[in-house]
């Protein structure tokens, strides 16, 4: 089934890109490497404005540099 047949509510995972497990595709990391983050990395994610893809990027760029989670700093 693809994600467009999906009944409404149904459960689809993808990989966290940080440690790889099963996350809800909505996530932008699974629960326990979200919590990793520093609080205020992640009041910058939860924002929705015109910066959350820039903010987004960051956080893909600091994983990919395989730098820790706990010294992320959003700067937009």
């Amino acid at each position: 089934m693809s994600p467009r047949t999906l009944p409404p509510g149904k459960y689809t995972a993808t990989p966290c890109r940080s440690c790889r497990s099963p996350k809800p595709s909505y996530l932008y990391l699974c629960p326990p490497c979200w919590r990793a983050l520093p609080q205020a990395a992640r009041r910058a994610l939860d924002k929705r404005d015109g910066k959350a893809l820039a903010r987004l990027r960051q956080l893909h760029a600091h994983i990919d540099s395989e730098q820790p989670l706990e010294e992320l700093e959003i700067t937009l």
